[in-house]
């Protein structure tokens, strides 16, 4: 049985400058289902080649990243979606693997945060 974590938006932006510095677009979540690790700048030039203008925060943490790179398309070659990550949510059937408190009281599911990036 694993352990579900609930921390507050605050602890998060703590946890995720401790483990990967200052810069946002560093900030990376791990996906649940694939195991692929997207930081916010993978997410933003995902968007940005999809001419999506929506903001990466919107998806980082609570969508892989293949969702944004075409996992979703109806017209897959044979043998499905090959590309990078899958089509998981933090949001779906199966919600988190955790969860975020917002300022409001309301919970965010979430990926859990990547392991820290050693160079």
């Amino acid at each position: 049985m694993s352990t579900v974590v609930k921390r507050t938006q605050d602890e998060l932006i703590a946890e995720m400058g401790r483990r990967f510095g200052p810069d946002h677009k560093k900030w990376a979540f791990i996906c649940p289902a694939c195991k692929d690790i997207a930081t916010a700048q993978d997410v933003k030039d995902a968007l940005v080649a999809s001419g999506s203008g929506d903001d990466p925060f919107k998806h980082v943490g609570q969508a892989c990243i293949g969702r944004l790179l075409g996992a979703l398309k109806r017209d897959q070659p044979k043998g499905g979606y090959k590309g990078r990550g899958c089509d998981w949510v933090a949001f779906g059937l199966f919600r988190g693997p955790e969860f975020v408190i917002m300022p409001d009281g309301h919970e965010a599911a979430s990926f859990a945060i990547a392991p820290a990036v050693t160079v």
